[in-house]
């Protein structure tokens, strides 16, 4: 068997080619909590770790209380939309992998928003003929999808709770009544919200810039309509925000912000009234002894981590190498071939048909890597051509910016294993809210254009169609049980900050709290990223030098990821939070 040899990995931020305006850094619009060195560690039966501790504190709670991990989700999705509506919330979308212990089956419920059924193809193309601006389409009323959070809760709820609905909602609604004080990061994304732009949205500015003037620390911050909504949801369940009151009102307050000059295709009463979540099949992969599942599509980001672990794998039989540099470089090639083929060949299956099986495939990865050599990196790799494919004639799309998202992983006392990511898209959202609720903007993840030179891209805007994500929770297996969950916010880049946390947790055996503190390595298709805060080992310049001399151009950037990791372990499970934000790892025994 090949020996691995412990070395540093890094995953670093894209660069996404738009303005900058304001000073506002598109490429991380989540920035790194500069101030926060140490990390949050847990262990016990039940570990419970999400991206904020009031989260994690209610969601440990409903665990003690009987709780199961599900119950653990609804009360710390609930919360989220509280204390950390930037990231996610009821008017948002989601992803949930969980592992079924008493039945010994995982399920994948797919709670992404959806087009509304008036959506067109070139709903993002001006009368020109061009783009609409990035910018402008974030706050657009266009941009808002139909929400699936609450519905994935639901039914999430209804197949694995044990404790009542409303049960789960109380922390939240006291929170949302009472006040919390504000963390550091809550009032940057406020900062950062208003930098791009709040004019259009009077809910925004009254509940989040009361008087004009940002919350304070000092000071409990409350949110008074948003916990009338909870109250609303606690009591009258899934009905209630898709077709009830919740629902009367959230359409009502996006057509009283509607301008009349400007052309909206947004959600209606008979868009919330039909949405549905989908049950998916979870997509898994074999890697050295592990089984590795994780979402698929509308997901690229599950495709995208199994093909770039498959395609390292591969090259490191391949080449044998014992050099870090060139492992450092193999995984790097490893994340551009992956990020090629979910640019171009990823969508919603309700309009083509994505040749996942021929995606998975270990001959097409294998002849994949016949791109890659150990001596020199590759630039802008092109898509390959997977079984399945052959009919289809796709040209690729355009990276898209990261945005708001939050990921959390709860582990139980039943066995239950829950790996759970949530989105509004840009932070905040849209900046449009509604009984409180931030409303996403989920809808700028599709392709801004539907064609190119003729040929259609995978990921267009089609009516009742769910946009390309890139979210990717992720349960590990090990002898049919599962013995790892992670997962991580940070838009096109996800799949690679979770590859890394994978390598350095099942090749380099890793704790959790050294996974989410090491260094991280990313990938534009011509230009390869190292994180420029943080201190580096004396091997630094062996690397930056080693990586340049075999071609790699090689930028320094900031990045936001917000890994949460829980790993089985000599009869106990272990969780940690990333340090580059402000999550909480909790346990029981």
């Amino acid at each position: 068997m090949q020996r691995y040899r412990p070395f540093k990995l890094v995953l670093f931020l894209l660069t996404f080619h738009l303005p900058l305006i304001a000073q506002v850094n598109w490429k991380a619009p989540e920035t790194i909590d500069t101030k926060k060195s140490a990390v949050s560690a847990a262990s016990g039966r039940a570990v419970v770790v999400t991206a904020n501790p009031l989260a994690s504190d209610a969601a440990l709670r409903t665990l003690a209380e009987g709780g199961t991990a599900m119950d653990a989700v609804v009360t710390a999705q609930t919360v989220l939309a509280v204390v950390e509506p930037q990231s996610s919330g009821l008017g948002g979308g989601a992803f949930l992998l969980y592992w079924d212990q008493s039945k010994q089956s995982l399920h994948a419920f797919d709670g992404r928003e959806t087009a509304p059924a008036q959506a067109d193809r070139d709903m993002w193309m001006t009368s020109n003929g061009e783009a609409v601006p990035w910018l402008h389409a974030t706050r657009s009323l266009s941009s808002i999808g139909v929400p699936g959070t609450t519905a994935l809760l639901w039914e999430g709820h209804q197949q694995f709770g044990r404790l009542s609905w409303g049960e789960n909602f109380k922390k939240s609604i006291h929170l949302a009544t009472e006040g919390f004080f504000p963390s550091p990061r809550f009032l940057r994304s406020i900062s950062l919200a208003k930098k791009i732009g709040i004019k259009h949205s009077r809910t925004f500015k009254s509940t989040y810039l009361p008087n004009g003037s940002l919350p304070t620390q000092k000071i409990p911050f409350r949110n008074q309509k948003l916990a009338s909504t909870l109250s609303r949801l606690a009591q009258g369940g899934v009905d209630e925000f898709y077709r009830g009151q919740v629902a009367n009102d959230l359409i009502a307050d996006i057509q009283l912000q509607q301008n009349s000059n400007e052309r909206v295709q947004t959600i209606t009463k008979e868009d919330l009234a039909s949405y549905k979540i989908q049950k998916r099949n979870p997509i898994c992969r074999k890697y050295r002894s592990w089984r590795i599942c994780s979402f698929p599509p509308p997901s690229g980001g599950g495709i995208a981590v199994l093909q770039a672990l498959g395609t390292y794998e591969i090259l490191l039989k391949k080449f044998g190498s014992e050099s870090t540099v060139n492992r450092w470089h193999l995984l790097a090639e490893s994340l551009r071939l992956a990020d090629a083929d979910r640019s171009h060949w990823i969508g919603d299956p309700i309009d083509w048909p994505v040749p996942l099986k021929g995606l998975l495939e270990d001959d097409y990865i294998e002849k994949r890597t016949n791109a890659i050599t150990i001596d020199n990196s590759i630039f802008r790799p092109l898509p390959g051509n997977p079984k399945g494919s052959e009919m289809l004639d796709f040209a690729s799309q355009p990276r898209t910016a990261g945005g708001g998202t939050t990921h959390l992983v709860v582990v139980d006392v039943y066995g239950n294993v829950a790996s759970y990511t949530s989105s509004v898209e840009t932070v905040f959202g849209s900046r449009n809210l509604s009984g409180g609720m931030v409303l996403n903007n989920q809808l700028t993840d599709f392709s801004f254009l539907s064609n190119v030179s003729g040929k259609p891209i995978a990921n267009r805007v089609k009516p009742n169609k769910r946009p390309l994500s890139s979210m990717a929770p992720v349960i590990v297996f090990r002898d049919h049980r599962p013995v790892l969950a992670l997962g991580s916010p940070g838009g096109w880049l996800i799949p690679h900050y979770i590859t890394n946390a994978l390598i350095g947790i099942l090749d380099l055996n890793l704790s959790p709290k050294e996974v989410v503190s090491q260094k991280l390595l990313s990938v534009q298709p011509d230009y390869t990223l190292l994180e420029k805060s943080g201190n580096w080992s004396s091997s630094h310049l062996n690397i930056y030098s080693g990586l340049k001399s075999l071609g790699h151009q090689i930028k320094y950037s900031s990045f936001g990821s917000g890994l949460a990791v829980i790993k089985w372990d000599k009869g106990r499970w272990y969780g940690a939070a990333d340090p580059r934000r402000e999550g909480k790892a909790v346990g029981f025994q």
